[in-house]
């Protein structure tokens, strides 16, 4: 059904039935832009009120649903953040988490020193930031109020960042960074669901700062500026790519450097918003992508699935994408996989980053 509906979107599918759906989702975004309306009044009169932390508050987010690249962001801003001697901690939604289901619960993924959930308990994103960052708590829960309250007081926290915060208006922040995808920014324009945005694009001018992803790979990046800067003439634009680090294998935790697989037959295998941008980097690196296996976003691997992929690799190495590595590793017995890990790289405004956090 996903498929379905993001061809729909992008205009892949054609026909009558088509046109058909097209209408029934543009009705319904039509009663989505009311909803996001109604809220925006219920807060502009005080009937809603915004909690203000006695601590500084980072949102990152972005305009669109899915592939902006938002968590190894996070997980860069959070690192500076270090550098900085700021105690950090980050407050997710949990999206896909098995324990964040109630709007009263707060759990943590990390507190710091060691993980203390598994993938499928915490969500992907989260898991993943708390297997690479040390010495930064993240906290999981709907009502991300109560996860800072219960952060500061077991954490002593002075520096939150809002996982994907740019929606959630309850929190006062004290910046707000926004995440571009410099490949498809903002789809066909329209609302969920029949677009990609959550949000009308005039919610730009809320953002202090934009961060444009996957520069590398995208053309015409001036006339993405242009377009934001219409808009919003005030927020710095800073440029990004996803740089690949080096590669690791899933079971044994050995490294190699990314020639490893240079001129080698690979089965690309991905379950994330944009595959291709994954598969780009792979042909980059000068691998030889024999085979693509693409899963619907945040797909949860079975061992079945883990038989049916190795089956189809036939001698090709297998490589994959850090999100589906955190899902597949706890289902490995013998099988060989390789991570491609990257790392966010601030092509352009890097200093403006630094000072504004």
């Amino acid at each position: 059904m996903e498929k379905y509906l993001l061809s729909i979107i992008s205009g892949e599918r054609k026909g009558p039935a088509v046109s058909l759906v097209c209408l029934i989702l543009l009705v319904l975004s039509g009663i989505y832009y009311l909803g996001l309306r109604v809220i925006q009044l219920l807060y502009r009169v005080k009937i809603l009120r915004k909690v203000k932390l006695k601590a500084r508050v980072i949102s990152v987010g972005n305009l669109t649903v899915g592939g902006t690249g938002k968590t190894a962001a996070v997980e860069r801003i959070a690192r500076l953040l270090q550098e900085k001697g700021k105690r950090v901690a980050i407050l997710s939604r949990g999206y896909k988490s098995q324990v964040a289901g109630r709007r009263s619960q707060v759990t943590v993924v990390s507190d710091g020193k060691e993980v203390l959930l598994s993938v499928r308990e915490a969500g992907d994103e989260p898991y993943l930031l708390a297997q690479n960052l040390s010495r930064v708590p993240v906290v999981i829960g709907k009502n991300r109020i109560r996860s800072a309250a219960y952060a500061k007081a077991n954490f002593n926290t002075e520096t939150f960042i809002l996982d994907d915060g740019f929606q959630y208006q309850g929190l006062e922040r004290d910046l707000d960074i926004l995440l571009i995808d410099s490949l498809n920014p903002f789809g066909n324009g329209l609302l969920l669901p029949r677009g990609i945005l959550r949000e009308p694009l005039r919610s730009l001018k809320r953002a202090d700062l934009f961060i444009l992803t996957r520069t590398d790979q995208a053309e015409n990046i001036k006339a993405l500026e242009e377009k934001i800067g219409r808009i919003n003439p005030f927020a710095p634009i800073l440029g990004s790519i996803h740089a690949p680090c080096f590669l690791e294998d899933l079971k044994s935790k050995k490294r190699f450097a990314l020639g490893f697989i240079e001129n080698k037959e690979i089965l690309a295998l991905s379950s994330i918003a944009h595959p291709e941008s994954f598969e780009e980097t792979l042909k980059n690196l000068r691998a030889i992508i024999m085979k693509r296996l693409r899963y619907p976003n945040h797909y949860p691997y079975t061992k079945g699935d883990l038989k049916e992929i190795t089956l189809k690799a036939r001698g090709c190495l297998i490589v994959t994408t850090q999100k589906d590595g955190v899902r597949l590793e706890p289902l490995l017995e013998n099988e060989s996989i390789l991570v491609l890990r990257i790392e966010l790289k601030i092509t352009k405004g890097q200093e403006i980053l630094k000072r504004m956090l």
